[in-house]
């Protein structure tokens, strides 16, 4: 029987099926046959691999060259010259193996945008998956898929040989923090990490959700062992993003000002980022400032230029500004009061 190698979409579909499945990996690993012990038809290897991604159509498969590519049937061959040993599958039986996700990566940069590629990375290693299947989409509490290193390792080697998509793939990882909670928290991530060139704010060297430990007599203050900030910087800055859009309402005011008590307890520095900033190019700019000012950044003042990028990076990773935002840039470009 000829060994089916499941790649590209498909592949990305399956892992996402597979970790947020009951039982993960193991749940694959325990299945074992399931058509006896028969060698399985290529249709009913493809039926098999479309059940466990919850696919229809064809489904993505690779060779290593032209001439060993299926010329028909329920699969769309692609041919991948990247390497693909033993490490770099994983066998279901049957004659059927799964691109693991170091390779599905490279071979999604010959298709996607380096910002999808991003968005992907920041999704394997994290804490969240995704699958249409999934109640609400989602799932969150789960453990990484894989070790950014073991990412980055693969696009490079396959990079450096010449290999299609790797490219785009290698870069793309630069920008990528483990640890994500949320779709929402990685285009966040996204729009501080990408420099402001690239329409980001240039302001990364920040962690994710990353766990501080109080001091004991600080921890019996505040009634807790551990702060949990959504992003963390070296220097004691600390950002928590709220999906609210605004934070006018006497119980969310309450909330945040303790919660950043807590914080200047700690000596740490909370700024609160809102979908309602997210939302303004005004409002965006004058939070940069503010950021660039809790980290001690000292630069030069952003260009017209760079802040009409800034404006296309939002828009991308958020969708359309609030209604003034609109009608300002229909007016003549941004103002200077956007400081």
């Amino acid at each position: 029987m000829r060994e089916l190698i499941v790649g590209f979409q498909t592949a990305l579909d399956f892992w996402r099926s597979a970790r947020i499945a009951e039982g993960g990996i193991a749940w694959l690993e325990s299945e074992g046959r399931i058509y006896g012990a028969r060698d399985l038809t290529l249709r009913e290897q493809a039926e098999r691999i479309s059940a466990l991604c919850h696919a229809e159509g064809p489904i993505d498969v690779v060779a290593a060259r032209a001439s060993a590519r299926y010329a028909r049937g329920p699969v769309e061959s692609h041919v991948w010259r990247g390497p693909l040993g033993e490490g770099w599958l994983f066998r279901l039986g049957d004659g059927i193996a799964v691109c693991r996700m170091p390779v599905v990566l490279a071979q999604l940069g010959a298709e996607l945008s380096e910002i999808d590629l991003m968005r992907i990375a920041y999704e394997m290693t994290g804490t969240y998956g995704l699958a249409e299947w999934a109640d609400k989409g989602m799932r969150t509490g789960l453990s990484p898929l894989v070790d950014l290193g073991e990412l980055q390792t693969y696009a490079d080697y396959a990079r450096a040989n010449g290999v299609r998509g790797a490219s785009r793939a290698s870069d793309a990882l630069r920008w990528v923090v483990p640890n994500s909670n949320s779709p929402r928290e990685t285009d966040v991530a996204i729009l501080h990490v990408l420099p402001r060139r690239r329409g980001g704010l240039g302001l990364g060297g920040f962690r994710l959700n990353d766990r501080i430990e109080l001091p004991a007599a600080l921890a019996q203050d505040l009634g807790r062992k551990t702060l949990v900030p959504d992003f963390s910087w070296g220097n004691g800055t600390v950002m928590e993003y709220d999906s609210h859009s605004e934070h006018d309402s006497p119980e969310t005011r309450a909330r945040d000002e303790s919660k950043r008590r807590a914080y200047r307890k700690a000596g740490l520095d909370c700024l609160t980022l809102t979908k309602g900033i997210l939302g303004s190019d005004r409002r965006l700019n004058s939070y940069a400032l503010e950021l660039e000012e809790s980290l001690g950044v000292k630069r030069q003042r952003p260009t017209e230029a760079i802040l009409r990028l800034r404006s296309a990076r939002r828009e991308e990773l958020f969708g359309p500004g609030a209604t003034e935002e609109a009608l300002r840039r229909l007016g003549g470009g941004l103002p200077s009061s956007v400081w």
